[in-house]
C-alpha cells in the first residue's frame, strides 16, 4: 500500500510539472487606447512585476492589463519591488496590484534566473509587432560596451545589476519595450527598464537583472 501510495504521489508530482504555464502565459500587455504603454510578468496571482517606468500615476491615462488568453485586469495600487533583484536595484522595479485574483495555474511562481547569463551566451529578446510576441536570440554586451554605447563611462546606469543586450532595430521614435524580460535557458532574466530608442537612443537595450532573494 505504501508503495502503491509513493507511485501516485510521484504521477501526481509529474502532473504538476507538466502543468505549468509556458512562459508566454506569463507576458502580460498594459494598453490604453488600443496602444501599447508597458509590458509586465505575472509572478503571482495577485501582482504583475514590471519597470518602474509603468507605474501607474505617472501616465495621464488609466491603462488595461491584458493576458495571454484575451481576459483584462486593472490594477488597484503598486509598490516598489524587493524580491526579485538585487537590493540596490529594486527601486528601479514595480509591483503593481491586481484587482482580480488570477487563476490557480498561476499559483506557482514563474522561473526566474539565478544567475547572470555568461556575457558570451546570446539570450532570447522578446518584442511586440502589434498583438503578436516575436522571439529572436540576440548577443549581450559586455559592461564596458554598454557604458561607451550609452555614454555613462562612471556607471552611473549600468552598474552590476543591468544587463545590456545588443539591438539594432531601427526605429524612427521611441519603442515602448518597458518591462518586458528576456529570457536564458527557459527562465525569465532581466526586464527591460528604458524601452529602446527612448530616454536613450542607442543600440542597446538597458534591462535590470532578475533574482528571487527571499
Amino acid at each position: 500500500m505504501g508503495i502503491l501510495f509513493l507511485a501516485l504521489l510521484g504521477i501526481s508530482h509529474v502532473k504538476l510539472l507538466l502543468a505549468a504555464p509556458p512562459l508566454e502565459d506569463y507576458l502580460v500587455r498594459f494598453m490604453a487606447n488600443d496602444r501599447l504603454i508597458c509590458s509586465g510578468i505575472i509572478v503571482n496571482r495577485r501582482q504583475i512585476l514590471t519597470a518602474g517606468y509603468c507605474k501607474p500615476d505617472q501616465h495621464a491615462e488609466n491603462f488595461t492589463l491584458v493576458f495571454s488568453d484575451g481576459s483584462t485586469n486593472t490594477v488597484t495600487d503598486s509598490t516598489v519591488s524587493q524580491y526579485y533583484t538585487a537590493k540596490e536595484s529594486s527601486d528601479l522595479l514595480i509591483l503593481l496590484h491586481l484587482s482580480k485574483e488570477l487563476g490557480e495555474k498561476f499559483t506557482n511562481p514563474p522561473p526566474i534566473c539565478q544567475y547572470r547569463p555568461p556575457t558570451e551566451h546570446q539570450v532570447e529578446y522578446w518584442s511586440w509587432n502589434g498583438n503578436i510576441l516575436q522571439k529572436k536570440y540576440t548577443p549581450q554586451s559586455t559592461t564596458l560596451e554598454c557604458r561607451r554605447e550609452i555614454k555613462d563611462p562612471e556607471g552611473v546606469v549600468i552598474g552590476n545589476d543591468i544587463v545590456c543586450l545588443k539591438n539594432m532595430q531601427y526605429s524612427e521614435g521611441c519603442v515602448k519595450n518597458f518591462g518586458i524580460p528576456f529570457v536564458w535557458r527557459n527562465s525569465f532574466c532581466g526586464i527591460n527598464i528604458l524601452g529602446h530608442n527612448c530616454q536613450i537612443a542607442s543600440k542597446a537595450d538597458i534591462f535590470v537583472r532578475l533574482r528571487t532573494t527571499n
